[in-house]
């Protein structure tokens, strides 16, 4: 029975991560719910910024996580006209590829969020907007609803809660195994 109990004890002993993962869960529900809603998705226009220069480069780039998640984007490097470093600003991979290229040696005035990976929101060449700064603001609108609602249902919820529980219930029965362990250890060395 003693090593039963020592192997429960080793098992609800990290039942504390799953006492964790529910309310986890269920911020990351509230969060992307916030984020969803209103203008939490997007920067504002007046908060990004602004580079005039000229795209040097473009390339597509592919980038393979240890999850076998693959994220895709565009980079395109642009030699600001006030001199100084190039500077690499990243493109949605929705936009097409014919586009992007046809920036290469063009003078552009790009609007990106250089919080954000230098995500770019807006460029214009020739005074034309080539990418516009309301279609990468509902296309990251629709992302946030998109992740929303994958993190929102009522199965999400019940899942967290059931987390929580499991994990209340593993650190309860780890502390009662531990604690009749104590005891037992303690009516060994007495006897």
């Amino acid at each position: 029975m003693g090593f039963v109990r020592k192997i429960l004890i080793f098992i609800t002993g990290y039942a504390w991560l799953l006492l964790l993962a529910g309310p986890g869960l269920i911020g990351m529900s509230v969060w992307s719910q916030w984020k969803a809603d209103g203008d939490h998705a997007y920067k504002p226009r007046e908060q990004l910024t602004s580079l005039a220069g000229t795209v040097t480069g473009a390339s597509e780039v592919t980038v393979t996580r240890k999850r076998r998640t693959t994220k895709k984007y565009y980079e395109i490097t642009v030699k600001p006209e006030a001199g100084g470093e190039d500077r690499k600003l990243r493109i949605d991979h929705s936009t097409q590829p014919t586009l992007v290229g046809n920036l290469i040696d063009e003078k552009v005035t790009a609007l990106f969020d250089s919080s954000d990976n230098d995500l770019v929101y807006e460029i214009v060449t020739g005074g034309q907007p080539v990418i516009a700064y309301e279609a990468s603001k509902q296309r990251l609108l629709s992302e946030a609803q998109s992740n929303a609602k994958s993190f929102s249902g009522a199965g999400t919820w019940i899942f967290a809660i059931f987390l929580t529980l499991i994990g209340a219930g593993g650190v309860w029965a780890n502390r009662k195994l531990r604690r009749s362990e104590d005891q037992q250890d303690a009516q060994a060395a007495a006897a």
